[in-house]
């Protein structure tokens, strides 16, 4: 079986997952579709019957009562269009709201790995393919049975006129089916490819406005525009192919159209001269097929909002159906037992295969240490952190804390106990108070009594409102050194047992950076772990641990040792 079979399955059993609360509505659309469908190729029946009344000179009471029927008809057809679009309407805000709260609730659940190759933003932007899809969704549950409906009606409609109307109606059916087997697959597939170079554009357009600067302020080049180009000529390849599959399904509507209407005119105005049908027949079976065929029209045209759906759902699938981060029921808690930790044995990390990051690492970190980790840039000492925080997963060896291996442990219980600071997180629009407490209970006094205790109530006291001031958005209107400080409050006023820092001090001015580091040495009931080749911290760690250009430990002991082999 095909790997795009197994997509569209995948992706088929997705739109039914998303509307299997919706069945009531669903149901209801359909009956009023057949209903719909009943009475607008009744209309026909009754013009014929006017038409007789016409001819036969007759006009009476049943005459003007049929034309009230007639205009009633088409008054009750409209009306029941208008119920199934306000259906639609309530299916696609849940559709919106399902998907709102599905990324909300999964984007901090992705295992990190399994994104580290794509850009996030560009992920993230495949929400908006919500408002396709429900456009899409509005168009394949609305058109398509009431399409499909009147199709079945008007041929069954037709067959009591002549014979030859039901060979007439199997050869449409036939017709109709080859069109849409031949093509769909195809579709499908140019639909998928013309998404994902599309996507990809918008990330290069991305991340070019990311690092506008560094094109800004280089020597003059081209290769912005040469990047673009050649993913805008991968775009219009994929969309041309497409576009080609929608003619090839236009062009066998257009020539379906012709044959099937000049066969109707011929032998219907064959059957008419024959007396084999009255006048009002021959208009009302004209009527029927000139409806038939629109429908038909209706049908291949809301094809495209069925691959448009497709497509959407397998973009929303890439977040959606994303590797979440994998965790156990037991709950972090401190083990009074036990002075070990965290005990690493054997431990390999790498993001591909063959390439190890980290490599057999062994060792024990005492609770309650202060360590310091030490060595060259692409050590992978920003990767242990994430390690020891749960938020990697060893590709080899086990991780244990307090005995027992982290990935045994619920996420939630060791998010509540330990803490993570890294150089990659930032800050998000709302206010420094917001960002500092994440929307967890902490006082300002809790906040400007850990500010007091690490140099830093002079800046809270210099933003324009404290902690009330408003951050914008990737926190353009803060300094780097500020976003860093309002990180740093965070983590350090949720007070957890275990910290893990990675350069948590790079920007301070020297006087804080010395308050900082009193500050974490002076905490006796916390275990802190800190990335840095700042001596200051290091001489008077409880540990060093020297990862060296293999990501191997090379050294663990006291700063002295470590500065008399080392230095």
């Amino acid at each position: 079986m095909s790997t795009n079979t197994l997509s569209v399955r995948k992706i088929v059993s997705r739109l039914f997952e998303l509307i299997r609360f919706d069945k009531k509505e669903i149901g209801n659309i359909y009956v009023l579709a057949i209903l719909g469908g009943i009475i607008q190729l009744s209309l026909p029946l009754g013009v014929q019957s006017i038409i007789s009344f016409v001819q036969a000179g007759e006009i009476s009471t049943s005459l003007v009562i049929l034309i009230l029927l007639v205009v009633v008809g088409v008054l009750v057809a409209g009306y029941i269009i208008i119920i199934q679009k306000k259906i639609i309407e309530k299916i696609q805000q849940k559709i919106f709201i399902r998907y709102a709260y599905e990324f909300t609730e999964q984007l901090p659940k992705l295992d990190l790995k399994s994104i580290q190759s794509y850009y996030l933003p560009e992920l993230i932007n495949r929400f908006f393919e919500t408002t396709s899809l429900q456009k899409s969704i509005s168009k394949i549950f609305l058109d398509i049975p009431t399409a499909t409906l009147q199709i079945f009606f008007g041929l069954i409609l037709l067959s009591f006129y002549h014979p030859f109307f039901i060979f007439l109606s199997l050869v449409l059916i036939l017709l109709v089916i080859a069109i849409i087997s031949l093509t769909f697959k195809k579709a499908i597939e140019t639909s998928l490819d013309e998404s994902d170079y599309k996507y990809k554009l918008a990330a290069w357009i991305q991340e070019l406005a990311r690092v506008l600067k560094s094109f800004k302020y280089s020597r003059n080049t081209n290769y912005h525009l040469k990047k673009s180009d050649e993913l805008t000529t991968g775009y219009l390849q994929s969309r041309t192919m497409h576009f080609n599959v929608l003619l090839i399904q236009y062009w066998s509507l257009i020539i379906f159209k012709v044959l099937i209407t000049f066969t109707m005119l011929s032998v219907g105005a064959y059957l008419l001269v024959n007396q084999q049908l009255t006048v009002g027949q021959f208009i009302a079976s004209e009527i029927i097929i000139i409806t038939t065929l629109s429908s038909i029209e209706k049908l291949i045209a809301t094809l495209e909002n069925v691959y448009d759906a497709f497509t959407s759902i397998e973009k929303l699938l890439k977040i959606t159906e994303r590797p979440k981060e994998k965790q156990g029921e037991i709950l972090f808690t401190s083990n009074a037992q036990s002075h070990v930790l965290y005990k690493i044995n054997n431990m390999n990390f790498s993001f591909q295969e063959n390439t190890n990051i980290l490599n057999n690492i062994n060792l024990e970190i005492q609770a309650n240490e202060k360590v310091c980790i030490m060595g060259n840039d692409g050590a992978g000492k920003s990767v242990f952190l994430k390690i020891l925080s749960g938020i990697y997963t060893a590709t080899k060896g086990t991780v244990f804390v307090n005995n027992i291996p982290i990935q045994n442990y619920s996420l939630d219980s060791i998010r509540d106990k330990i803490g993570l600071l890294t150089n990659k997180q930032d800050v998000f629009e709302g206010t420094v108070l917001d960002n500092i407490t994440l929307g967890n209970d902490i006082s300002f006094d809790t906040i400007y009594a850990t500010a007091s205790q690490i140099g830093l109530v002079n800046f809270l006291q210099e933003l324009p409102d404290g902690l009330d001031t408003k951050v914008q958005p990737f926190g353009n209107q803060l300094s780097t050194s500020a976003v860093e400080k309002i990180i740093l409050l965070r983590l350090l006023v949720h007070e957890y047992e275990i910290m893990l820092m990675d350069e948590p001090w790079i920007r301070s001015e020297s006087n804080i950076r010395t308050t900082v580091i009193q500050y974490l040495l002076q905490q006796k009931n916390q275990t802190i772990i800190v990335v840095s080749n700042d001596e200051t911290y290091a001489s008077k760690a409880d540990k060093i641990i020297y990862l060296n250009k293999n990501g191997e430990v090379d050294f663990t002991g006291k700063w002295d040792d470590f500065k008399k082999r080392y230095k």
